[in-house]
């Protein structure tokens, strides 16, 4: 169980925060092994007889080290943090508001876009036509010509 508070409640809410929150750590981990890749002495691998991580590919240095670190622990405090009764509390609330939503049909969503589309494009088309006369106009006031 990942949730020793209320474990079966809210699990779609949990697991998705769970699961964007380990990517976004992801993706900054991957940026901190190449920032640190920059460095000389964290560059080379470690370990001549183990170089390189068979599932990642990647070379086992010092960045990579620091790296995997940083995402390990990271990952351990974003468990603990959804961990917390306040927060599983909020999350479980969540899905249960999801549930209430009424989803629009694909042709509500569809007449809605057009709408919006066409809305769009006549306060575009006055702003144009706006912008044309008060140039126009403020054209002759300034410098008395066309």
């Amino acid at each position: 169980m990942l949730y020793s508070y209320k474990p079966d409640d809210g699990r779609n809410a949990r697991q998705a925060t769970f699961w964007l929150g380990e990517l976004f750590l992801f993706f900054g981990c991957t940026s901190l092994n190449g920032s640190l890749g920059s460095f000389e002495s964290l560059r080379g691998a470690w370990f001549e007889s183990f170089p390189m991580v068979p599932i990642l590919g990647a070379t086992l240095s010092g960045a990579f080290l620091i790296a995997a670190f940083v995402f390990v622990a990271g990952s351990l405090i974003w468990m603990s943090f959804l961990g917390r009764e306040k927060i599983a509390e909020h999350l479980i609330e969540v899905e249960g508001e999801m549930k209430k939503v009424t989803w629009p049909s694909f042709k509500e969503a569809s007449n809605a876009s057009v709408v919006v589309v066409a809305t769009v494009l006549i306060i575009m088309a006055f702003l144009a036509l706006s912008d044309l006369a008060l140039g126009k106009f403020f054209q002759r006031v300034l410098w008395g010509g066309a």
